[in-house]
């Protein structure tokens, strides 16, 4: 059951960073294909608690990306990162 839990959790497999006036937009790529529950729950969890100093963010099936000032890149993959690894995230209630 944990081998089969772990090999369905999402996580970002592949991250890019490019200069943007005065930012970074860093964009993520998902080592499988989100399913639409999860992308709602990304989704919401950056609606109800915006990082500070992201200015633009994205989520598709396949991807993840924002913008955000050069020092908070590593925080915001962090915490996507956690979102991603939080098992309730997986849940149906």
């Amino acid at each position: 059951m944990e081998t089969s839990e772990k090999a369905r959790s999402a996580r970002v497999s592949f991250r890019s960073v490019f200069s943007v006036e005065g930012g970074r937009l860093a964009i993520g790529h998902f080592n499988r294909p989100l399913v639409d529950e999860e992308c709602r729950k990304l989704r919401f969890a950056w609606e109800r608690s915006r990082l500070p100093g992201v200015e633009d963010f994205e989520v598709t099936a396949k991807q993840v990306s924002f913008v955000t000032p050069p020092t908070a890149v590593d925080s915001t993959w962090a915490s996507i990162d956690k979102i991603l690894a939080n098992p309730s995230l997986h849940s149906t209630s």
